[in-house]
């Protein structure tokens, strides 16, 4: 969704992005890399280790590049650091096309630590609260009420699931066994807050037998993820605008430096 979004956007030729060393970082930059390539964009990729906090270096390199777009994949106060340091370069949110990680739907602590950070993009799993489910709105009335929070996290709505699956699966497995739990969640439908969970591939049907790769073992194949972005100084996540796909959009992209 990062890269499809970013390849989409008006007049990007080339695109930085900044990742953390870890087995998250890499290969996500190097799926975004490939994905590019495959829309015919070039693309830099600048590795930073864990527990950075001066980006200085980093920034300067980036602004070297003079790319159309960049994307952030460094996650929790790294990725808020990093933002708002190339905020004061004049190549953050506010200068250009810029792609932050989704530790910035933590609202509150995004405009503390950023408050450069408006019109940034960022990915979101999850429909918007208006196309929530039965459930969701169950649990996200429970989860404000007890929070004093104005909106549900995606990883809060993750995490609820996520109990609720492994629930589902123990009782119809009758047991805790480990390996009669996995049986049950091959086999599961879920009706989560998220939507309906399921597992098309595991030991009962290989991904291959689709012509789909390793990944997809054990693999939801259906998350809404959608693209939103910052579009009013010190906004509440829950109310940021959907830019992409048009399937949940509820608003248009604004697109810095176009």
């Amino acid at each position: 969704m990062i890269w499809k979004f970013a390849a989409q956007a008006p007049g990007v030729k080339k695109v930085a992005i900044v990742t953390e060393n870890t087995d998250y970082g890499i290969p996500a930059a190097a799926e975004c890399e490939k994905g590019l390539k495959s829309k015919g964009i070039g693309s830099v990729t600048f590795g930073v280790d864990i527990g950075t906090q001066d980006f200085a270096g980093i920034v300067e390199r980036v602004k070297a590049e003079n790319a159309d777009y960049v994307i952030v994949l460094l996650t929790g106060e790294a990725g808020y650091n990093y933002t708002q340091q190339a905020a004061d370069a004049g190549i953050g949110p506010m200068d250009m096309m810029f792609h932050a990680n989704q530790a910035g739907l933590e609202s509150k602590a995004w405009w503390e630590n950023v408050p450069d950070g408006n019109m940034a993009f960022m990915a979101r799993i999850g429909v918007p609260e208006t196309m929530y489910n039965e459930r969701a709105l169950k649990m996200a009335n429970d989860y404000k009420a007890q929070t004093g929070k104005t909106g549900v996290e995606s990883y809060a709505l993750e995490a609820y699931d996520s109990i609720g699956v492994i629930a589902q699966a123990i009782n119809e497995a009758g047991s805790t066994n480990g390996d009669a739990i996995v049986t049950a969640l091959e086999n599961i439908s879920h009706d989560g807050t998220l939507g309906r969970i399921y597992f098309p591939y595991g030991s009962q049907k290989d991904p291959s037998e689709d012509g789909k790769g390793d990944e997809w073992w054990h693999q939801w194949p259906d998350p809404a993820i959608t693209m939103v972005q910052y579009q009013k100084e010190g906004e509440p996540s829950n109310t940021m605008t959907i830019v992409f796909p048009d399937v949940y959009k509820t608003g248009d992209p604004i697109y810095i430096g176009n």
